[in-house]
């Protein structure tokens, strides 16, 4: 009876272990947890970290799965426009095809080699956040911090268990078009957070598949590179907190992130709304490739 007992208590602290998904784990929280049957890794490194499918094979964590994040699925064209959120059907099939159902932790791995390649990482996190799985964070420091912590990698192809994955939209993080323009003609008490280099938000360059160059009326610029540190981990809440400040954007009560596609928006999301644990931040994840495909609308320039 007494061993029962024991038995009973030794995974009820395991199972809770890997539910209390706090948004990043470290290579030492992911080591020790490699075996436990509610943690999935999945790692989804791709061209922008010069990584893939090929890069895989060679290495990587030990029980990890790949999705390519630029090729499997995760962002959708939707009427010539890139980057859009794929649907919850979808989204749906590719996970489960993964082998991830509605009861694992979700790890998620990207390359660790820039801010750029993190924000593979946090699109992925709020794709999930979107579609209802709470039970998600991304490992600080990516591949490259695993490598640096001296853990070990193996070789060999994907091996995939396909499962059923449940959706449900949660509106909570997804910006609807209307919320945009809205706060774009600053109606309402939304904050547009522009999470481009200053060369885009001021209009001197643009994204390949924006019509034309520019910015959302009354937004404000906090680039998506001064959330990431030198080690290519994310900045600590205090820290991100600190340079949300700057903004001086306190009297709004909510606040939209945006980009060219969703993905700097997604690290600058993830910074705001899961680090620094501000309340109401959503994401456009058309961005300005969504906003200027239709001539009507206007950009502000400078």
């Amino acid at each position: 009876m007494i061993k029962k007992i024991f038995s009973t208590i030794i995974f009820l602290l395991f199972f809770s272990s890997a539910n209390a998904a706090e948004p990043t784990v470290s290579s030492d929280w992911l080591n020790k947890n490699l075996n436990n049957p509610n943690v999935f890794i999945l790692d989804v490194r791709n061209k922008i970290d010069g990584g893939g499918y090929e890069t895989f094979k060679l290495e990587h964590i030990p029980g990890s799965v790949h999705s390519d994040y630029l090729k499997a699925g995760w962002r959708a064209t939707v009427k010539g426009v890139v980057g859009q959120f794929p649907g919850k059907k979808s989204l749906g099939e590719l996970i489960g095809g993964l082998g991830i159902d509605n009861k694992k932790h979700v790890v998620i791995v990207y390359g660790g080699v820039s801010s750029v390649d993190f924000g593979s990482a946090a699109r992925i996190y709020w794709t999930f956040k979107t579609i209802g799985h709470e039970n998600v964070s991304i490992l600080n420091g990516g591949f490259q911090g695993w490598l640096g912590s001296g853990n070990s990698v193996v070789s060999g192809e994907n091996i995939l268990s396909p499962t059923k994955f449940k959706t449900r939209l949660n509106k909570k993080y997804f910006a609807s078009f209307s919320e945009v323009q809205r706060a774009e003609k600053a109606k309402g008490k939304q904050c547009l957070i522009d999470a481009r280099p200053a060369a885009f938000f001021s209009g001197k360059k643009k994204h390949g598949k924006a019509r034309i160059a520019g910015r959302l009326a009354n937004a404000r610029n906090l680039q998506e590179g001064t959330m990431i540190d030198s080690d290519f981990k994310i900045k600590s809440g205090s820290e991100i907190k600190s340079l949300f400040g700057a903004l001086d954007v306190d009297d709004y009560k909510g606040y939209i992130s945006y980009c060219n596609t969703g993905h700097w928006a997604a690290t600058v999301w993830f910074a705001l709304s899961e680090m620094a644990k501000i309340p109401d931040v959503k994401m456009y994840d058309g961005g300005m490739t969504h906003w200027t495909y239709d001539p009507k609308r206007k950009v502000d320039l400078g």
